[in-house]
């Protein structure tokens, strides 16, 4: 028996998670503001796609990888992503692409904007909210709400994962969002129920499905709801107790995974966001 695992792309921690995670994973990026998971995001897109882009390098480090199985482990190995999706609800491609643009090395853009399949989903996301009025009434052109489709945003995100998941990754921004996003036919509850099958057929799909959220925005209940259903959980925080403004990473969940992390003594990574490289791992925090 051998299974497959998918590498995050961010190579300072795949070094401390066996190279990579379970594929058919469904991952919460659960993250305070501006503590890194879009940057995350960002990085493992990237590098996944360089890794495509090079399949010596991958083959190299593939035969690497099934080298380190123990006796009695069952094996593993690396794949890639055929492909990789983009699920935007309210921002536009070329707001996304602006944003690296801005933050990132040309050749970390070029790759990001020439190697991502984006799905906008902002013409629904909007469409029964009052903002499609207000901008229709000052005569504004910036925001395009009009949509041949009849369907809400659940059963729109629903067909894309159906259609485009498979041995492929996809992002969902942001579960945030979705979250927020109550009326008369779509609530928490919906969404949950939604996550639920998510994770269960997802198994089927042999890719990651990444979801962003952010916290202290959902009640208690529902935040810790969600964290339960998905398969794992990457906490990005600020660490309240350092001098200087450092991010950390904290694996809190993770289906498969949890016995290395602990096995290694791993508490939380301390992490860093360069212009080159983006998301790093650039130090790990061990229980003594």
């Amino acid at each position: 028996m051998t299974l497959n695992k998918i590498p995050s792309g961010v190579k300072t921690l795949d070094t401390n998670i066996n190279d990579g995670f379970p594929a058919g994973s469904v991952i919460l990026l659960l993250e305070d503001v501006g503590a890194g998971a879009r940057e995350f995001v960002y990085t493992s897109i990237v590098n996944n796609l360089d890794l495509k882009a090079d399949p010596s390098y991958f083959e190299m480090i593939n035969r690497k990888h099934e080298k380190q199985s123990h006796e009695g482990e069952i094996n593993t190995t690396l794949v890639l992503p055929d492909e990789i999706y983009y699920i935007s609800l309210s921002r536009s491609k070329e707001d996304i692409l602006n944003e690296n643009a801005y933050a990132f090395h040309e050749d970390f853009f070029n790759t990001l904007k020439e190697g991502v399949n984006f799905k906008e989903l902002s013409d629904i996301y909007f469409r029964q909210s009052i903002i499609k009025n207000l901008w229709l009434s000052n005569k504004k052109k910036n925001l395009d709400f009009d949509s041949n489709s009849n369907k809400n945003i659940l059963e729109e995100i629903s067909d894309i994962f159906e259609e485009f998941a498979a041995n492929n990754i996809v992002i969902l921004d942001s579960l945030t969002e979705l979250m927020l996003y109550e009326g008369d036919y779509l609530s928490k509850n919906d969404v949950i129920m939604f996550l639920k099958s998510l994770v269960r057929i997802s198994k089927e799909w042999n890719g990651l499905i990444y979801l962003l959220l952010n916290t202290k925005i959902l009640e208690t209940n529902i935040q810790e709801i969600i964290s339960d259903t998905v398969d794992g959980v990457l906490t990005f925080e600020w660490d309240k107790k350092s001098v200087k403004l450092q991010r950390n990473l904290c694996i809190t969940k993770f289906r498969g995974l949890l016995p290395q992390l602990e096995q290694n003594n791993i508490e939380k990574f301390e992490t860093k966001i360069t212009s080159n490289d983006g998301f790093e791992v650039s130090n790990i925090r061990k229980i003594i």
